[in-house]
């Protein structure tokens, strides 16, 4: 049940990633949430397929750890609407719980 809502969580937070420049503008902070997103929907997808088992559960939990932890320190410096920035933590804070569950049990 976790891992389901963890990739469509990804699913969701990817495609938001991958299409922000179109929502705020074309800026070099807004381009570089692109390989993110497509990171985020690869893994996303193949967490809801149940593809790969634990060791995507374990990639997804590293690179949601990572974004969301380049995110908190580097919030004040990125060029995207603050409250997009705070969004993407907590859906990355909510991933990270749901797959640390999937681990542990």
């Amino acid at each position: 049940m976790y891992a389901g809502i963890a990739g469509g969580l990804l699913v969701f937070t990817g495609f938001w990633h991958t299409t922000e420049w179109m929502m705020d503008g074309r800026r070099r902070d807004t381009w570089a949430l692109v390989p993110f997103g497509l990171i985020y929907l690869t893994l996303g997808y193949l967490l809801v397929t149940v593809t790969g088992g634990e060791i995507v559960e374990i990639v997804a939990l590293a690179a949601v750890a990572l974004g969301g932890g380049i995110a908190i320190l580097r919030r004040h410096q990125f060029e995207i609407r603050n409250w997009v920035t705070w969004a993407f933590i907590l859906v990355d804070a909510i991933i990270v719980l749901a797959l640390s569950m999937v681990l542990l049990s």
